[in-house]
């Protein structure tokens, strides 16, 4: 790879770069051949080519990658984006996909001088990053405060459910309808109104929710929930699979074991059964996702409403996140097939930044997971 302006070097062997369109091919390898482990462990890839996946929803991205020789080694991605912060607008970056290839694992080094060429060319955004609680190799590093690395403030929780769409599902007594051009208005107000009363959810304008047409979601695939008149709900079945996709990687121990009788079962109930090593996940997301204040307990409704327009495109699995200890969840639970993800939420600083600063008496982090 021949070098840049913006290069630099670790002992005149791992090169740091800003990414561009030469480096695509080595980062989708670098995605694929890195599988997020645990008891079912995925990757999470970007075909066929991973700049499809950048600009959402009016976001600013940039990779950084790290070569050691020809080979990508590790690579860091920032998403920016105005996000609600103490009920106000604020620049924020999402840090993500921080992968560090498995021919290079324990080698901190890189990951630190990745941190600093970062930190050389960022801007005074409030940058947060979320982390799988079972990951404890990656909360180990980056929680440890070693010298080189950025502070990682702990936020709070989030919980991320993958639920299982069922074949035929049961009416639902709320009703939901797709969105129309009518309706726009109330979708941003919806959107911004829950947005507000939540930390790091997304600042939604017209120009942003039209721009996701052309990332497979036209307004149809929003949908709006009516209660005497007034719209009391609105969420997006996003499926990002035609540029962004969850692959199964494999089932650890007596679940791979287990996983042919399991899915003769879920056959029998009308579910999808576990996808086959090798495949992409057939899933949408239920974001962005919103609720009139007063009217949050209306979640499980409104997820059935979406189930039978979810079954109808081809949709197996539906993701949603919600805070952690969100009584909702419980809720959810009695009556969807769902399975629970665990992350925690950080603000990611420097040292020489002010600590944060959170009003979060009232205001729980949820930032949109389509987004993440």
């Amino acid at each position: 790879m021949a070098g840049t302006a913006a290069d630099c070097e670790l002992n005149q062997s791992v090169r740091f770069a800003v990414a561009d369109e030469r480096h695509d091919a080595d980062i989708r390898r670098l995605l694929r051949e890195n599988p997020m482990r645990g008891a079912v462990s995925v990757t999470f890839e970007r075909e066929p080519r991973y700049s499809l996946g950048a600009g959402l929803a009016g976001g600013e991205d940039q990779t950084i990658v790290a070569y050691e020789n020809d080979r990508l080694v590790c690579m860091g991605r920032c998403s920016w984006r105005d996000c609600w912060v103490n009920g106000r607008e604020t620049r924020t970056g999402y840090l993500a996909e921080l992968r560090l290839d498995h021919k290079a694992r324990r080698r901190f080094a890189i990951v630190r001088e990745g941190y600093r060429f970062f930190h050389e060319r960022q801007d005074d955004a409030l940058y947060f990053t979320s982390i799988a609680a079972d990951n404890e190799r990656a909360r180990r590093l980056l929680e440890s405060g070693a010298r080189g690395l950025p502070v990682y403030e702990f936020l709070g929780d989030l919980e991320t459910l993958l639920m299982a769409v069922p074949r035929r599902p049961h009416p639902a007594k709320l009703r939901v309808t797709p969105a129309t051009a009518d309706d726009m208005t109330d979708l941003i107000r919806l959107l911004n109104q829950h947005g507000r009363r939540h930390q790091l959810a997304t600042v939604w304008t017209e120009k942003k929710l039209r721009t996701l047409a052309g990332r497979g979601l036209p307004l149809g695939r929003f949908f709006i929930a009516v209660d005497g008149g007034e719209p009391v709900a609105c969420g997006a079945l996003w499926d990002q699979r035609t540029f962004r996709q969850t692959v199964i990687h494999e089932y650890a121990g007596a679940l791979g074991l287990a996983r042919p009788l399991l899915n003769v079962v879920r056959r029998l109930n009308g579910r999808p059964p576990l996808p086959t090593p090798g495949t992409v996940l057939a899933q949408a997301f239920l974001s962005p996702l919103a609720f009139a204040d007063g009217h949050e307990a209306l979640l499980p409704e409104f997820v059935e409403g979406v189930l039978p327009m979810a079954a109808a495109l081809g949709v197996e699995w539906l993701t949603l996140a919600l805070p952690g200890g969100d009584i909702r969840l419980s809720a959810l639970h009695r009556r969807v097939s769902a399975r629970s993800w665990p992350s925690r939420l950080y603000r990611v600083r420097w040292p020489d930044q002010p600590s944060s600063n959170f009003a979060t008496a009232d205001a729980r982090f949820l930032p949109d997971v389509s987004l993440l």
